[in-house]
Parts: structure tokens; sequence; C-alpha cells
């Protein structure tokens, strides 16, 4: 294996395993009272910072054209202020392996958004992976026995908002990306237009967090997904650099399955056979929604 693969394989295990770590440790915030609009300024302010050190160091800096501004608050509305609270806020009431699994479901929402505006054509085994896909949100919420508790169910409809939201602006990252800029300097711009929204909303709506000293485990949790967040979009940069966007598409996989093994690690989560059925569909669809990417890839 060459240099750039084994860094790039190293990167997608980072990137991987953090963000799927990081559904687990935002239930540790958010049960231990951080309320989850403080807990996405935090988590955003923490990873601009991060990011914008490192653009420093690479000197290039996020553009401040209209085209830029219009791109930060569209995708930053979208990713970082929408689909990170209704994700924030899930992972209180479900979970976490169930709400990475639905976070999993992100590929696929994507092809079924692109099918309806016709931006991607019918292909009989991508609409099978969307089809196993729909099977594995229904072996989460049809069965009595699938959730701990059948009061979770809505919630977990609910975060399926979140998925649909990061497809949204998946497919709205390069239809309006400004023509001077690289993807660094675009997402730091997009993650600080999500931070400074957040500190207003979250002052205004009491939810504001407030660390202590010495901290306590839920603000190290909200450090600690901040910093994962950080550095991860930078390896992810860099991934798709040294492989391009198929490689990087794996990523699916390792933070679903990251997700559910956290869960159980971190917070005791004991996972039904239900829901490791609707696990393996989901990834199943997946792969199967990206087969045509592998394949011209």
């Amino acid at each position: 294996m060459d240099r750039s693969r084994l860094i790039s394989l190293g990167l997608l295990f980072y990137c991987g395993i953090g963000w799927g770590a990081a559904v687990a440790i935002a239930k540790i915030a958010t049960t231990g009272g951080v309320h989850p609009l403080g807990y996405v300024f935090w988590v955003a302010i923490i990873a601009a910072l991060i990011l914008t050190g490192i653009c420093v160091l690479r000197g290039t800096y996020p553009g401040g054209t209209k085209q830029h501004l219009r791109y930060y608050v569209i995708i930053g509305g979208l990713r970082i202020v929408c689909a990170n609270v209704v994700w924030y806020t899930t992972v209180k009431y479900v979970p976490a392996g169930a709400l990475a699994v639905v976070l999993g479901l992100t590929p696929i929402f994507t092809y079924a958004i692109s099918l309806m505006l016709r931006l991607e054509h019918f292909a009989a085994l991508r609409a099978g992976g969307l089809s196993l896909g729909f099977v594995g949100v229904v072996f989460f919420v049809a069965p009595r026995e699938s959730l701990p508790d059948p009061s979770m169910i809505p919630w977990l409809l609910f975060g399926l908002l979140a998925p649909l939201t990061y497809s949204l602006a998946n497919i709205l990252i390069e239809r309006l990306r400004p023509n001077t800029g690289n993807s660094l300097s675009l997402t730091t711009g997009m993650v600080w237009f999500g931070a400074i929204v957040m500190l207003p909303v979250s002052l205004l709506t009491g939810a504001f967090h407030v660390p202590s000293y010495p901290p306590s485990a839920p603000d190290l949790a909200v450090f600690g997904h901040a910093v994962i967040s950080g550095f991860a979009f930078f390896a992810l940069f860099e991934m798709i650099r040294l492989s391009g966007p198929t490689y990087a598409s794996q990523l699916n996989y390792v933070v679903t399955l990251t997700g559910v093994l956290s869960g159980i690690a971190f917070v005791g989560e004991a996972p039904t056979w239900w829901m490791w059925a609707g696990t393996a569909c989901v990834l199943s669809g997946v792969a199967l929604v990206n087969k045509r990417q592998a394949v011209n890839g």
C-alpha cells in the first residue's frame, strides 16, 4: 500500500470513529444537562477556531463576497444549525446506536432527493438500496421490542430530519460552491456562520451553557466532540484530496458501526435483534446506493 493510501486509511478511520463516537458523547452531554442549542454553539465555535488555526497555517482564508456569504448561510444553516439541532435534541431521548444508524441514511436520502429533482437517473440496484434503507427504519419503529421504550419512536422519526437536512446540503454543496476558495476555507466560513447564529439563539432561549470549573463530564463531552469535529473536517478534506470522494463515501459504514458500538461501550446500551437487523438493512442499502459511484470511481 502506497503512502497516500495508508494516510487516507488512517484519516478514514479517524473521521469514522470520531464522528461515530460523537453520537454517544453528545448523549452524555445532553442527558447531563447541556441544552442541545447550547451544545450546537460550543461545538461550532470550538471547531471554527480549530479550522481557523489550520487556515492560518495554510495561508488560506474564508472569502467574503456575496457568493461566499450565501454559501455559508445556506450550507451552514442546513448542516450546522438545522441538522445538528435535530440530532443533538434527538440523541437525548433515543439510544445513541439507533441515532447513529438514522444518520447513516444520509446517502440514501441524498439519492432519493436527487431522483425527485431529476438530478439522478433511476437505477434498479440503487433503488433497491433505497428500499432497504426504508425497511431498516421500519425495523426500528414497527416492532414494540425494537426500542427500549415505545415513547422513543416519535423522537426517532423526528431524528430523520437530520439526515434529510444533511442530504439537502450535500446536493447544494457543489451547486452553490463559489468560484473561489477551497473546501477548507469554505467549511471554515460555514462553521463560523453556525456559531454566530447559535450564540444569540442559545442566549435568547435561555439555553446557553456556561461550563463549570473544574469541568464536569458533560463539559468534557462538549469539548471532546468539538475537537473531534474540528480536526475531522480537516481530515475529510485531506482524504478527499488524496483518494477522492468515492473512497471517502466509505466513511458512512465506519460512522454507523462506531456509533452503535460506542452506545454499547459508553452508555451501556443493549441493542435488540430488531435494531441489529435495522442496522444491517441500512448499511446494505447504503452499499447499494453507493454502488454506481464505486463503479464509476
